[in-house]
């Protein structure tokens, strides 16, 4: 599967739309294809428990909250605790 450099580990942002590639240390552009082999970032988009309600927001699935917690498809889930792959 592919993914664009910001939805991966290996990319550093310096702003909205480039940033540093961490193995390469080269500038790259954020929406561009990563190359294969690149770790996923774990993102809202990604998770199970993420209900897209409209383009790139949502709803988390596994939130204890009433209403469910609103979440960006973009945010970063690294320490979340109910991210599922």
């Amino acid at each position: 599967m592919t993914f664009t450099y910001r939805d991966t580990r290996e990319f550093i942002p310096v702003d909205a739309d480039k940033g540093l590639d961490r193995l390469t240390g080269k500038l790259v552009q954020a929406d561009t294809d990563a190359p294969a082999g690149y770790t996923r970032l774990p993102k809202c988009k990604f998770c199970k428990n993420y209900m897209e309600e409209a383009a790139n927001i949502g709803v988390c699935g596994a939130s204890a909250m009433d209403p469910k917690f609103m979440a960006y498809g973009d945010m970063i889930a690294v320490t979340c605790e109910s991210y599922a792959d």
